[in-house]
């Protein structure tokens, strides 16, 4: 329920937050990404305990941080952590009407940065690929335990829709920038916050798990993998994705983020909720389900 509303919602906002002004904001520069990695992390969702959203929203901290905002949409409330490509989405087990969200459910969607990328992908692969799509994105997902919500998705955006929201053409060669997909203003307010980009996730997986999480992965171009303080990182050589094997959680959940700073800040621990931002240097760790 929860990916599939913040898909549909998601894709709406989209489509209406661009006012005139906000139209002329949209990059037209013709410059290519590096093509070595066409596919990029673009936001996840987590669902965290009340207490912890609720710290959150109100940590004085976070909104020093980050371009940090609660918002109300249609059917849903939720805290969004903007960086300049990427970004992160926060509720908890009420923000949607009508449901009661797990805590720890969770979210993790990419984006193609290839035109035509995601049908060129592998979707033979176990019974656990789904590949499918609408009048706005195609979406290649990894689908676990017989549920009907993905765990990790690339979405790609149909050209229709790509021309109306970057009001840029299409065509069948076309190099996507990463923030193509997101909103100009939140993108150009977070350039002036100290968090830059998500640049890497943990993961907690159950030991069945583990083997189709890391072949989608691999799918989508996290093919480099070595051994972080006895965890398997996966990574793409932009960004990461740390699996850590456990029984505490029958499902996966998003242990941490890592994030790239803007600048180098002076150490800090700050402890929010069940959660805990730990920052040093140029970079900061999230860790999440803190007793």
């Amino acid at each position: 329920m929860i990916q599939n509303a913040i898909c549909c919602l998601f894709a709406a906002l989209l489509v209406v937050a661009c006012s005139p002004s906000e139209e002329l904001e949209h990059s037209t520069t013709t410059e290519e990404v590096p093509t070595e990695n066409p596919i990029c992390f673009n936001h996840s969702l987590l669902v965290l305990d009340s207490a912890t959203y609720f710290a959150a929203v109100n940590s004085e901290f976070l909104h020093e941080f980050a371009f940090a905002e609660e918002r109300q949409l249609e059917g849903y409330k939720g805290f969004y952590l903007f960086g300049q490509t990427n970004y992160i989405e926060l509720f908890h087990p009420n923000s949607f009407e009508g449901n009661v969200e797990a805590v720890g459910g969770m979210w993790v969607c990419h984006a193609s940065l290839k035109a035509h990328h995601l049908e060129q992908l592998n979707r033979t692969t176990d019974d656990c690929i789904d590949f499918e799509s609408d009048e706005l994105f195609q979406y290649y997902s990894l689908v676990l335990n017989d549920s009907v919500e993905p765990i990790i998705s690339a979405w790609e955006m149909q050209p229709d829709f790509y021309e109306s929201w970057t009001k840029k053409s299409y065509h069948d060669s076309l190099v996507f920038l990463p923030v193509d997909y997101n909103s100009p203003a939140d993108t150009d307010s977070a350039a002036h916050y100290v968090m830059k980009d998500v640049s890497g996730i943990g993961l907690s997986v159950t030991p069945a798990d583990s083997a189709k999480v890391v072949t989608y992965l691999q799918e989508i171009g996290y093919t480099s993998a070595t051994a972080v303080n006895g965890q398997r990182r996966m990574s793409n050589n932009d960004q990461f994705i740390e699996l850590q094997v456990s029984d505490s959680h029958h499902a996966p959940t998003i242990n941490c983020f890592y994030i790239e700073l803007n600048q180098t800040v002076e150490p800090a621990n700050e402890v929010i909720g069940h959660s805990k931002l730990v920052c040093e240097r140029d970079q900061a760790i999230w860790y999440f389900g803190l007793e």
